[in-house]
């Protein structure tokens, strides 16, 4: 066994002894959030049940579906274009080449991802994200979808960040079938594989995949061995190594919702409404105990007399001696407590679980716009996006840019996207996101300026020329490049200016028409004028 093999296994070791507080802390929120996932410290049996015996609501369960839909179809929905490529340099923008290039890029990676599993993974991720606070996506090269999206449950994972709070290094701990592992190793790939694979294909075995910078590398070459980060895939078991590769960038894209420093995992919503969630799940225990008193109440009987156990179900006969008064059975009334309390109680708690998960904001997408004008919804969406504007910001800088970053490396390296034109060579590339959220983000940016206009536009009305302090060709291109509008709709200032100038020469030639015109119809009213004159004095 290689000494690097011993030091990732007892490096990840001790991770996982320093994660304890963690998965115990994923393993509450699991519970009542998302009991699909809630055996982060247990082993779970295929089919079995989820673990509902002590849940009595489930609110929670429900809102963070609605956030992590909300999230997905407002910043990566697949039935929009919802992100594009820009040069950093925006005066490249002009050029048609790298415009056209662009856009085919684009057009392509657009193909890969609605033809991979890039959808049903964010599901995945948006939901991992808002319950733990930290969802971890594996993109690998895939041969028949290009591009392979794989979201890496939370209680597989110990993460490690460099200085700068970047996620440096990945210990992902995870099981395969022996079957599993030979397709993707081949059968002689450790011990555990090639002992089993005739006579136990369906036997599990834990792996550890271990991806972090490389120590030493010759940055000249460009094999695996040379690559930035190295990839080690080790079967725990054996303790030896199973395969090594090597990537240019890191393959798993970790996304926090809320940071904290020195802390690699983040926070979530649904931490910070745990305590509503769990007490909402007591007061729905003791309504449901008040309700099913109310309808079955406790009964007080005789103390002699009826022969023991009474049955109580319907239509069901109870008997009693001979000979003893008949006292009858009574119910003990319920009604001492004060059940509006906990109704107004429970919907105090139900509304902070909802505005936590910010389900009325993920309603106001839905529904303001049909019941009030398009400029007061945007500003309504506006003023709630201070809520989410942050999570919204570390969405797209920390996630989805390296996700299309290494996205688009993976297509470029398989020859599926054209080669860069000679214009864009060395330069620097950014996507820009068109989604809902993101457009919503930066409308705050938009309303300064609306404001000035508008009240510019108020002065004017006095003094016309304060329209003159106005640089409005470079107001629109602000507006133009915050809004992130395709720059192929906006002129550059050469072709205003040559618009311009042959707007003015129209318009110069046809004032001279007219002014030609005027002369020759004042000319001829006044030959009229003198032929009159003539005729008048002749006659006379």
């Amino acid at each position: 066994m290689a000494a690097d093999v011993i030091k990732i296994i007892k490096d990840n070791e001790y991770l996982y002894g320093q994660n304890a507080n963690w998965r115990g802390y994923f393993e509450d929120l699991a519970d009542f959030c998302l009991p699909r996932r809630a055996w982060i410290n247990s082993i779970k049996s295929k089919g079995e049940r989820l673990k509902f015996n002590f849940l009595y609501s489930s609110e929670a369960i429900r809102d963070a579906k609605i956030c992590a839909a909300g999230f997905h179809s407002n910043i990566t929905n697949p039935a929009q274009k919802w992100f594009m490529m820009q040069t950093r340099d925006i005066d490249l923008m002009d050029s048609y080449n790298v415009r056209e290039w662009l856009s085919k890029t684009e057009q392509k990676m657009y193909s890969v991802l609605n033809a991979s599993n890039f959808d049903t993974t964010m599901q995945e991720f948006y939901l991992g994200n808002i319950v733990f606070g930290t969802g971890v996506v594996l993109v690998q090269k895939d041969y028949l979808t290009k591009v392979r999206y794989t979201f890496i449950p939370i209680e597989q994972l110990n993460l490690v960040e460099d200085c700068y709070e970047r996620v440096s290094q990945v210990y992902r701990n995870f099981k395969f079938t022996v079957g599993q592992a030979a397709s993707m190793w081949g059968r002689n790939c450790c011990e555990s594989v090639s002992d089993n694979i005739d006579t136990k294909p369906y036997l599990e075995i834990e792996f550890l995949h271990c991806v972090k910078p490389r120590a030493k590398r010759d940055a000249g070459k460009e094999d695996f061995k040379n690559m930035e980060y190295e990839s080690v895939w080790i079967s725990k078991k054996d303790k030896e190594r199973v395969d090594e590769k090597g990537f240019k960038e890191m393959p798993y894209i970790c996304g926090r919702f809320w940071k904290d420093a020195n802390e690699a995992f983040g926070f979530s919503p649904a931490m910070d409404v745990l305590a509503e969630t769990k007490t909402l799940n007591a007061q729905m225990k003791t309504a449901l105990r008040r309700a099913m008193k109310e309808t079955d109440p406790p009964l007080q009987l005789p103390e002699r007399g009826y022969i023991m156990p009474l049955n109580l179900n319907p239509a069901a006969l109870n008997y009693r001696k001979s000979g003893i008064d008949a006292d009858a059975l009574q119910a003990i009334g319920v009604g001492a407590g004060n059940f509006q309390i906990t109704k107004e109680m429970m919907e105090i708690s139900i509304k902070a679980i909802q505005d936590g998960f910010y389900v009325p904001l993920f309603q106001v997408f839905g529904d303001i716009t049909k019941q009030m004008p398009v400029i007061e919804a945007q500003q309504r969406i506006a003023d709630n996006m201070g809520l989410l504007g942050p999570a919204v910001g570390r969405h797209t800088s920390e996630f989805l840019q390296p996700a299309l970053a290494r996205t688009f490396n993976i297509l470029y390296e398989s020859g599926e996207i054209l080669p860069v034109p000679e214009e864009l060579q060395g330069q620097e590339m950014d996507f820009v996101f068109l989604g809902n959220l993101v457009k919503a983000q930066k409308q705050s940016e938009i309303r300064p300026i609306s404001n000035l206009l508008q009240t510019v536009g108020g002065i004017a009305q006095v003094k016309p020329d304060v329209v003159d302090k106005i640089d409005t060709d470079k107001t629109v291109d602000v507006i133009a490049k915050i809004l992130t509008v395709d720059p192929q709709l906006i002129r550059d200032d050469e072709q205003v200016k040559k618009i311009r100038e042959a707007r003015a020469q129209a318009e110069a030639q046809a004032q001279e028409l007219a002014q030609a015109s005027i002369a020759a119809t004042t000319a001829k009213d006044a030959g009229a004028a003198r032929k009159s004159m003539k005729e008048a004095e002749a006659s006379a």
